[in-house]
């Protein structure tokens, strides 16, 4: 039976422009691809795990078929992360809590996780904030008063505004875990992978 205290969302759907052909959730740290180290974190911390996918759909749930987690396919994935949160969030009512994730977080650790999640109260938003920056931004744990927000995404923006303009309980994370593999280069510096031209 699932948590209905809190459900994890994986963002997982988009097509990253800037890695050219390569297919971002699938490159592999360590031998396991970003999304499956992803997935498995995010058991570690609840039985409720979604999973949003889009762009590679068939390679992408393929991927994480052997574990306990849920797929939902975001068929209007193209138009950005909003759409994914909008998607995702219509189909988990039944939740007292959502906490959304990246999949191109790989560094970020169960810790960290675990530690938004001590904070839960069923009424404040928790975020997480880098080093040196004052700004909200996920991993972060949202409760039931704020679906219907989420739900009215639609673009390429996130939750960014929504976690700027409300209150949030912050935690910090460290700095050698706030890395985004957004590009080649991220890729060669720390997933230590050449990609082929």
């Amino acid at each position: 039976m699932k948590n209905k205290n809190l459900a994890i969302v994986i963002l997982a759907a988009g097509k990253s422009s800037r890695m050219g052909d390569e297919t971002k959730q699938l490159l592999k740290y360590k031998e396991e691809t970003l999304l499956k180290i992803a997935s498995k974190k995010a058991l570690k911390i609840s039985n409720a795990v979604y999973v949003v996918l889009g762009h590679d759909f068939e390679l992408c749930q393929d991927e994480i078929k052997d574990l306990d987690v849920n797929i939902i396919y975001n068929k209007d994935f193209e138009k950005g992360i909003g759409s994914s949160i909008s998607c995702a969030v219509s189909k988990l009512n039944d939740y007292e809590n959502i906490m959304i994730t990246l999949c191109d977080q790989p560094f970020i650790s169960t810790e960290h996780l675990n530690s938004l999640k001590k904070h839960i109260d069923n009424k404040t938003i928790i975020s997480t904030i880098y080093e040196n920056s004052k700004n909200a931004t996920v991993p972060a744990i949202f409760p039931k008063k704020y679906f219907n927000e989420l739900m009215k995404l639609n673009e390429d923006i996130g939750a960014r505004n929504l976690l700027n303009k409300e209150v949030s309980i912050k935690t910090k994370l460290e700095k050698n875990q706030s890395v985004d593999i957004d590009t080649p280069k991220d890729v060669s510096i720390f997933l230590n992978i050449q990609l082929s031209k």
